[in-house]
């Protein structure tokens, strides 16, 4: 497998594979300054990420090829607080569970680093649990939800923003 830079044109041939089987979701707690996640079994649903028509200046995107074929990506950005952003991660269903996504994760490390940035934010949501137990296992953090960043769009509404974190150990994270 090879990581490397890639047109925005190209990425989005991997926008059809940016959808999963939602059978769990987390509900998630806060005790002090720690959250607590408890899984939730729930009527499975294909859930669907809506692409997205252009992407900012700033955007990187980076392909995950596997014999010459695009199996992922990764767009990551830098933000106003010297985090960088993994605004879009995607893996190819016939590549999911084969560590490309783990690939992508320490590529996006070594490129934030490479920034001079001091970690990495993404968003995703409570229903989306197999990345999120993927991003814990990468040394990412919850570091916070938002009830209602979803709330004015009817088909999603019902979803919790979830924000996670890394940070390399010099400054507190793993």
């Amino acid at each position: 497998m090879r990581i490397s830079a890639i047109s925005e044109e190209a990425a989005q041939a991997l926008d059809a594979e940016s959808c999963f089987v939602v059978r769990e979701v987390f509900n998630v707690s806060l005790a002090g300054k720690a959250f607590g996640l408890t899984v939730e079994s729930v009527t499975p649903y294909l859930k669907t990420y809506a692409s997205d028509e252009a992407l900012d200046e700033d955007c990187s995107v980076y392909g995950a090829f596997v014999n010459q074929a695009l199996a992922g990506k990764i767009v990551l950005s830098s933000t106003w607080n010297h985090l960088a952003q993994i605004e879009h991660l995607v893996v190819a269903h016939a590549h999911r569970g084969t560590g490309l996504a783990k690939s992508l994760i320490e590529f996006s490390k070594q490129w934030a680093l490479d920034h001079h940035l001091q970690g990495i934010r993404l968003e995703t949501q409570t229903n989306n649990v197999p990345a999120c137990r993927l991003y814990a296992q990468c040394g990412f953090v919850l570091g916070g939800i938002d009830l209602y960043a979803y709330k004015t769009q009817a088909d999603v509404s019902n979803e919790v923003a979830m924000y996670w974190y890394w940070f390399p150990e010099a400054i507190g994270g793993t």
